[in-house]
């Protein structure tokens, strides 16, 4: 799903620094049932009844252990997993996004993943989703969503060019860019040669950790400290540089809206981009075409993998009885050959964290634009999610923003966004 802004940090930190006791869930009911209450952000279809479809059959199967769904946006979901929290009201289970994973870890919220259970996710997930849930060492649950970035392009506006194949190295990713972009007399811009803007939270930061990771660099070190400043994130940068000063690019371009009418030739966007376009092109669908993330050399390529994960409250009074029901909702299988909870991913265009699910999912895949968003899988990099790890995020977005927007020099910007990234 996408990243959207709006998520309150400090007012959330001041939340959580204020915890008191909680009782997680509704407990038993009169009849001796256990209820548990699982919250997320699955407000909306197919999300919404492909969830309350596999709850239905889990709730028929074990009457004695009953779950019920309760939904927020995704922009108040942090807000709401802690103010709940406070005030007594958790839910038994949570579905979060993994940047939060340290905040939430630090706040204990979340409760330790049983050891049969992370050795059982340890060995049948992806090294990207597995990354993408892991703060410190420590699992935080069940990875469920995931996400990769790819090189989405139109391939009509570079055929017209001259372009017969997607870009392969950064040479021909800034030649393609320059060639296909177009201006009026005026200035205005006609075609967007290559988008470095996502939609949504830290616009700028993920298509540059994308290119980044081509280049074989990291974003923060394992102790929450800068590691983009340095000859990999410089050359990144002045590339985005060198595209944002031919006019190539232009962080005033909104990709998610101008791509799909022909104003954005190529776009580094997550995978979850290939369903919306194929909703929105209908027919023109045909003219977009997904590749890896070009790197530095031929054969170099690079992507960011985010993901969300589902785990149990700290303070549930039925926290076994949770780690069963997520048990048999990541493990149970359908006819299709996969797990529910691969095939509910897969249908809303999303990967399958599980690497047996993405395997023989990607065995019988229609769409050959989902292939590289499938492969980024295994090479990617993680998002990182120890405590801080948002904050620096939006540090290397305000600082490659006054790159893109105001020509400052790479070098003086990546050094602005490292001394301001606060290990925590």
């Amino acid at each position: 799903m996408r990243m959207t802004q709006g998520i309150r940090l400090a007012v959330v930190l001041g939340l959580l620094a204020s915890g008191t006791a909680c009782s997680g869930g509704e407990g038993a009911s009169g009849d001796g049932k256990v209820q548990l209450t699982l919250l997320s952000h699955y407000g909306s279809h197919p999300a919404k009844d492909g969830l309350d479809k596999m709850l239905e059959q889990w709730n028929k199967e074990n009457p004695d252990i009953q779950v019920k769904s309760e939904v927020v946006k995704f922009d108040d979901l942090l807000t709401t997993l802690t103010v709940r929290q406070t005030g007594g009201r958790g839910a038994d289970i949570v579905s979060a996004y993994g940047l939060w994973g340290g905040q939430l870890q630090k706040a204990n919220v979340l409760a330790k993943v049983p050891d049969d259970v992370a050795k059982g996710i340890n060995s049948k997930y992806s090294p990207a989703a597995l990354g993408a849930v892991t703060t410190g060492g420590t699992l935080l649950g069940y990875p469920t969503e995931l996400n990769t970035y790819g090189l989405f392009y139109n391939k009509k506006i570079l055929a017209a060019a001259g372009v017969t194949k997607p870009p392969a190295t950064w040479a021909e990713l800034q030649e393609t860019a320059k060639k296909v972009a177009k201006r009026d007399a005026k200035g205005n811009v006609q075609v967007e040669g290559l988008s470095l803007i996502q939609d949504g939270d830290n616009k700028s930061a993920h298509p540059f950790l994308s290119l980044l990771d081509s280049a074989g660099g990291t974003f923060l070190g394992p102790d929450g400290k800068a590691q983009f400043d340095n000859a990999q994130g410089k050359s990144a940068l002045r590339l985005e540089a060198d595209l944002a000063a031919a006019k190539a690019t232009d962080p005033s371009i909104s990709p998610v809206k101008q791509f799909r009418s022909g104003g954005v030739a190529m776009a580094i966007q997550a995978g979850w981009w290939v369903g919306s376009l194929k909703t929105q092109m209908a027919g023109k669908y045909s003219d977009v075409g997904v590749a890896p993330i070009p790197g530095p050399t031929a054969g170099s390529k690079g992507s960011l993998a985010y993901g969300f994960f589902m785990g149990v409250n700290q303070r549930s009074k039925h926290s076994e009885e949770a780690w069963k029901f997520l048990a048999w909702l990541n493990d149970h299988q359908t006819d299709s050959g996969v797990t529910g909870m691969g095939q509910y991913l897969a249908d809303m265009g999303l990967i399958p964290p599980r690497t047996a699910d993405a395997a023989t999912l990607k065995k019988s895949l229609k769409d050959p634009n989902l292939v590289p968003i499938y492969d980024a899988a295994e090479y990617a990099m993680p998002e990182p999610n120890m405590p801080g790890a948002y904050e620096a995020k939006t540090a290397l977005h305000n600082s490659i923003m006054t790159v893109l927007s105001d020509g400052k020099s790479p070098d003086e910007a990546l050094a602005q966004a490292a001394k301001a990234v606060k290990p925590q």
